[in-house]
């Protein structure tokens, strides 16, 4: 059917009704009718709608034949209600013309103010619309949520100004556009997109998303529908929460760094609950305790320890995390015990620090196991004894070796005296032997100072290589013979090395242990003798710190009556015995500790009241095989030449000028070293050897020895002392020195030693 642009109308009648249709008309309330007026008629040129027409430039006319003339009219309204004309314009209208009589104009106005009713509930229901529209665009603009809502198509239809913003744009920019574009600057839907999920799945969809920019976004999508219930878009909540998530990630680390650190440490870290059970057990703790923390979580902590400190423990944790108060532990280092998982008790120390998560308290436990430290400090305490007791024991050695020199010397004097008498007398004499029983009292008294030199480890006189063996089976077969009560078994090894010590001193040694076994044994018993090879690195959990080398180990069994603890620890002391008053001097096993030492062994002894002892000794080995040693002569040697005799010692000094003299050697004299370096620069061509004392005031033995041997590198020397061979006397030895002499000394020794000096090439 053909479309008319528009419907040209003509009204005759020029009252109300024509002036309020063509308001009607003018207005274009009924558009859909696309009416246009182009005449009104009427007979009345004064009506309302007559000169309402003519104001708008409406053609007007009296005569509605007049009318007729447009060519382009479609339909004539009457609007005057009289039939008669009704008819009369009824037959004289061109045929193109369609007529609407004043009936069907009443329902046309009728159905205009029906439709006026219905614009004006439209006006409401839209006005209302849009404050519901501005109140919706008010409440999502104030979210901080991005809000977007998308098409089908995946189009932004609309948007709320935090979305725009976010990509700084305006809400109107976004309509129409896809979001991957405008906020991930994509060309496609992102990954994972909860839109996208959320429109093909037809349900609330979420997930975490990242821009170009590094921002962190949280997405969810909600699908909407029509009445129908069919999917016609979806609402686009995202909220930035980059910084969220960089704070977690912050806090992660730092938890991961706190664990690393908590994880790493060498101490136990136990956390605790309010409700008094484990909720961390760190790696230390696992390897202190020997348990898991998988076993130990929600495990209370006294289960760590042992039951008899459990329930003090847990009233004190009970009391604090009901009042908050401590006066013991928190903030503390308190000493615990532990429980080892194997039912070990150990002591542990342990630091007690207090917190709150929200209103929740939590301790936190660091604990530590003492139990070396312990052990250090007791390990300790017996060093500091034993050097207590070292010191003393040194204390007493310095004198006791300060007296047997001096002793000595007085000894030398006597001794030298008696030679020169018997010299001049014979065995028929009458006062031979008184002489020869003061020369035995002379030797009884250099024994007691090897005693005490012994103690005082300067008891060393003559060191050469020795078999330990041989002497053990003379000494003990000999020691055997007067104690037959005694059983003696050897268990010798056939390989032993020689050791480097003096025979003598050793054989005191030997004879000590020997009496002291068989003194345990007033009954009888065994004595069990055993020699082996040995290194420093079997020599473990002793109390001293062998020198590394190699050792021979004598150990002395017995089956006596054993010691207690007490009397162990000071048996080694001078002067300490157990016998009865009269019956012992108390020196036998502190020279022989002294001796040992002397010789750079080490002695230590192991018993138990009721069940003997073992005495252990370890000395150095030599290394020289040793030699058996060769008979002297029994008369002194004559000798000719010039003899520089050094020592501070009047009686001393005038008795070897006389025995030197009788020997028939010619003698000069010095008081001290100083004196000696004088006198032989004077006479270094006369002398053929210097008998040199040690210990002398202005200048030492030492120094007088290295002043003479400056002088003439090839001077002949033998030292004499009331010490022995050991320190000082030794070093000089090593410097060249050509012999060594303890004091006191018989005539006999005296001549040999200068002829094997002076022999010397």
């Amino acid at each position: 059917m053909e479309q008319v642009s528009s419907l040209n109308v003509a009204i005759v009648g020029g009252g109300p009704g024509c002036k309020a249709i063509m308001d009607i008309i003018f207005a274009e309330k009924l558009s859909q009718l696309r009416m246009k007026l182009i005449g009104v008629a009427s007979r009345n040129p004064k009506a309302v709608g007559y000169l309402y027409a003519q104001k708008k430039g409406i053609y007007t006319t009296t005569d509605y034949r007049n009318l007729y003339k447009f060519k382009d009219l479609h339909m004539i309204i009457e609007l005057t209600g009289s039939d008669t004309l009704e008819d009369e314009i009824s037959r004289t209208k061109p045929p193109r013309v369609k007529l609407m009589d004043h009936v069907a104009a009443r329902v046309f106005w009728d159905i205009f103010n029906v439709e006026e009713q219905r614009i004006a509930e439209r006006r409401q229901a839209e006005e209302a619309l849009r404050e519901s529209e501005q109140e919706k665009n008010a409440i999502l603009n104030s979210m901080s949520e991005d809000v977007v809502y998308h098409d089908m198509e995946h189009r932004i239809v609309w948007a709320n100004s935090v979305a725009s913003k976010s990509v700084g744009l305006t809400p109107d920019d976004l309509v129409g556009r896809h979001c991957y574009e405008m906020f991930h600057r994509r060309t496609k839907p992102c990954p994972g997109c909860p839109v996208l999920k959320a429109r093909e799945t037809g349900e609330p969809q979420a997930a975490e998303m990242t821009s170009p920019d590094g921002r962190t976004w949280f997405v969810r999508g909600y699908p909407v529908r029509h009445v129908t219930n069919v999917i016609a878009g979806v609402v686009e909540v995202t909220l930035e929460i980059t910084k969220r998530k960089r704070a977690e990630e912050a806090l992660r680390r730092s938890e991961n760094l706190l664990r690393m650190l908590i994880n790493a440490t060498k101490e136990a870290i136990i956390s605790i609950g309010q409700d008094g059970l484990i909720t961390l057990f760190n790696p230390a703790a696992e390897k202190m305790f020997g348990l898991k923390e998988e076993e130990m979580i929600g495990q209370p902590l006294d289960l760590l320890m042992p039951e008899d400190v459990r329930d003090r423990h847990r009233q004190y944790l009970e009391s604090y995390f009901a009042t908050g108060k401590s006066k013991k532990a928190i903030g503390k280092i308190v000493e615990l015990p532990g429980l080892r998982s194997n039912g070990k008790v150990f002591p542990m120390e342990i630091s007690l620090s207090a917190g709150k998560h929200g209103d929740k308290k939590f301790v936190i436990a660091v604990a530590r196991d003492i139990t070396e430290r312990k052990e250090v400090e007791e390990e300790r305490k017996t060093l500091e004894a034993q050097l207590q007791h070292a010191q003393k024991m040194e204390s007493v050695g310095t004198l006791a070796g300060g007296i047997a020199h001096d002793f000595n010397n007085l000894l030398m004097a006597v001794q030298g005296n008696v030679s020169l008498m018997l010299m001049d007398i014979d065995s028929t004499h009458p006062t031979y032997e008184r002489l020869k029983n003061v020369e035995k009292q002379i030797q009884s008294g250099a024994r007691l100072t090897s005693h005490l030199l012994g103690y005082a480890r300067k008891g060393k006189y003559e060191v050469k290589p020795l078999d330990l063996n041989q002497l053990l089976k003379e000494t003990s077969d000999a020691f055997g013979r007067t104690r037959k009560e005694v059983m003696i078994h050897w268990e010798l090894s056939e390989d032993l090395s020689a050791i480097k010590a003096d025979p003598g001193q050793i054989e005191q040694v030997l004879l000590n242990l020997y009496v002291n076994a068989a003194d345990a044994m007033p009954g009888g018993g065994n004595l069990i003798l055993k020699t082996m090879n040995k290194t420093h690195k079997d020599m473990k959990d002793k109390v001293y710190d062998p020198k590394p080398g190699k050792y021979v180990l004598l150990t002395v069994t017995d089956t006596g009556t054993g010691m207690d603890d007490e009397t162990m620890v000071r048996i080694f002391d001078p002067f300490f015995t157990t016998k009865e008053m009269g019956r012992g001097t108390g020196l036998g096993l502190a020279s022989t500790y002294g001796i040992i030492k002397g010789h750079g062994g080490y002695i230590d002894v192991d018993s138990k009241k009721g069940q003997g002892s073992t005495f252990n000794i370890y000395l150095p080995v030599s290394k020289i095989k040793f030699e058996k040693a060769i008979e002297a002569a029994e008369q002194f040697i004559r000798g000719t030449g010039t003899v520089l005799v050094v020592d501070d010692e009047d009686e001393v000094l005038e008795i070897a000028k006389e025995l030197l003299e009788a020997m028939g050697y010619r003698v000069i004299s010095a008081k001290d070293g100083k004196g000696a370096v004088e006198v032989y620069k004077k006479n270094r061509d006369d002398i053929n050897i210097v008998v040199l004392d040690m210990v002398m005031p202005n200048m030492g033995g030492g120094e007088a020895y290295d002043r003479m041997k400056e002088i003439n590198p090839d001077i002949k020397v033998l030292l004499s002392s009331g010490f022995s061979i050991d320190g000082e006397a030794t070093e000089i030895m090593e410097r060249g020195c050509d012999g060594f002499i303890q004091k006191p000394f018989k005539m006999k020794d005296f001549s040999e030693k200068i002829m094997e000096i002076l022999n010397k090439g």
